[in-house]
């Protein structure tokens, strides 16, 4: 389907049409088979009495050898700078008649106002709800037109906007993107439609167990006035949201959304000689507004982990949310892979131990998970997984069982270590086989200051990996001691569990979702 003006539609009459196959079908003149039909039975027959030989005999009782995988060959990335100094970063991909873009922007959720949270995904909510140009309804049109997809997303550090467009229609669909990101309307009616849609989504958060842990846990490991201590939802504070004004978000739009915070990454059909005229048009030639830049702030003490629990009643709960969390002495700019492998083991893949032992052996999860999360700077390792309420508290002491057996004696086995590097790397082939995924690492890349090929030197890092410098990894990170754990569940079945473990549980009542009294 190409984009462009369309014919009106007109539906096929039915039963009008006129068979002109020869299979079982058509011989029983039931149904009307189509004229490329052919029975299963009838194409082999047809391949016997061509070949007049009977079929080889397949030996099914062994799998087959696997071939060789290739390595990975990551497109190479060129770079360039707009005459205003906004950096970009170019890989060719040929496969189809399509160009990825992404403005990215150093803002996200950790620049939020901290008397002002969720101001960035009410701000990010409304730059795809009109120009100054075209109003929502227009600016739909005009990408379906196009056949342009243009979207907005944050994630802590950073706020995107990105399109995915067809070549032939490359410069049209860049001045739409550019007007998305320069010229937002922040029309006041789109304004009270979206704001509800977002206290609705902090509605039901306030409601289900994963929401409310992901709320509550950042603050209480990184502290109130540190950028990352806010919900990892994103959505903010609903009293805030509820009375944020349209030049509230227009204010915040020209502090954060401006050309000396953003890069451009583009993945695509094109070359970097004919893509530049067109990004120096549309971006090379914004001004700067000449504000004083703001930073955010990452100078605020980090608490010292406690070893805690905060247990957060939501009476009848069928189930309890286990989420714990420490912040690691660690950036994301750092070196992590060893860490990040080390913690597959422990419990960031299926068959990992934690999962294994909770899901497999014991029967009190359907699937739990730890994982390092990556922001640019201060790094959490956290842990999750929903158990049977009867086994919460047994639950929390097989997952520290667990850390303490891998960061103790019982540290990384040859098998555990042969099969998590050889699936690391095996896969890496097939990871980039979307231009969409290509376009992510570049972007990761740029985060964390990382080499434009760093993906092509993972396979050589993983093959590189021992057991000691796994075990060194995640014994340097990981003290299970210092964890603040969040649990949602019905106090008055689960706190008489958690008292056991011979932490400090403080227990309190579920915030009031959104009209609640």
């Amino acid at each position: 389907m190409l984009p462009g003006e369309r014919d009106a539609y007109q539906e096929v009459a039915g039963g009008t049409g006129k068979a002109t196959g020869s299979g079982p079908a058509m011989r029983t003149g039931v149904l009307a088979a189509p004229a490329f039909y052919s029975s299963m039975a009838e194409d082999a027959m047809a391949a016997g009495a061509a070949s007049k030989q009977p079929l080889a005999a397949v030996d099914r009782s062994t799998f087959p050898e696997a071939g060789a995988v290739p390595d990975l060959d990551f497109p190479d990335v060129e770079e360039a700078t707009l005459s205003n100094g906004i950096k970009v970063r170019f890989a060719k991909r040929t496969a189809v008649p399509v160009v990825r873009v992404a403005v990215s922007f150093d803002a996200g959720y950790a620049s939020d106002p901290k008397d002002a949270l969720g101001t960035n995904s009410l701000m990010i909510a409304l730059l795809q709800e009109g120009t100054q140009k075209l109003n929502s309804v227009q600016l739909a049109e005009a990408q379906e037109r196009l056949g342009v997809n243009i979207n907005a997303s944050s994630d802590l550090d950073r706020t995107i906007v990105s399109m995915s467009a067809m070549k032939a229609n490359l410069g049209p669909s860049l001045d739409l993107l550019a007007d998305v990101i320069r010229t937002p309307a922040f029309d006041a009616k789109e304004l009270e439609r979206v704001r509800v849609q977002q206290l609705t989504r902090i509605q039901a958060e306030f409601t289900q167990p994963q929401g409310i842990a992901l709320r509550n846990l950042p603050p209480l490991l990184y502290g109130q006035a540190h950028p990352y201590g806010v919900p990892l939802t994103g959505t903010g504070d609903p009293a805030v949201v509820a009375k944020l004004t349209r030049d509230q978000l227009a204010a915040y739009h020209a502090q954060w959304m401006r050309p000396e915070r953003a890069s451009i990454f583009v993945v695509g059909d094109t070359s970097l000689k004919d893509i530049m005229p067109m990004l120096e048009e549309r971006f090379g030639k914004w001004p700067s507004n000449r504000m004083a830049l703001m930073q955010k702030d990452f100078s605020a003490a980090i608490p010292a982990g406690q070893g805690r629990i905060i247990l957060i009643d939501r009476p009848n709960s069928p189930q309890s949310l286990i989420l714990a969390g420490q912040v690691l002495k660690a950036k994301g700019t750092d070196n992590l892979l060893a860490l990040e492998t080390a913690n597959d083991i422990l419990g960031g893949d299926f068959l990992s131990r934690i999962n294994m032992d909770l899901r497999e052996t014991k029967g009190w999860s359907y699937g739990t998970r730890t994982l390092i999360q990556r922001p640019k700077n201060d790094v959490p390792f956290l842990a999750f997984a929903p158990v049977q309420t009867n086994q919460t508290g047994p639950s929390v002491t097989a997952i520290i069982q667990q850390m303490n057996d891998f960061i103790g004696s019982k540290g990384v086995t040859p098998e555990e270590l042969d099969r998590t590097v050889k699936g690391n790397s095996l896969e890496l082939a097939g990871t980039y086989e979307r231009s969409a995924a290509v376009l992510s690492q570049m972007q990761s890349d740029a985060l964390y200051g990382r080499p434009t090929n760093y993906a092509e030197s993972l396979a050589a890092q993983y093959r590189s990996m021992d057991a000691e410098k796994l075990n060194g990894a995640m014994r340097t990170a990981l003290n299970p001691k210092t964890l603040t754990w969040v649990i949602v569940g019905d106090a008055a079945k689960v706190e008489p569990q958690l008292k056991e473990l011979g932490m400090p549980v403080e227990v309190r009542r579920a915030a009031p979702a959104a009209g609640d009294k």
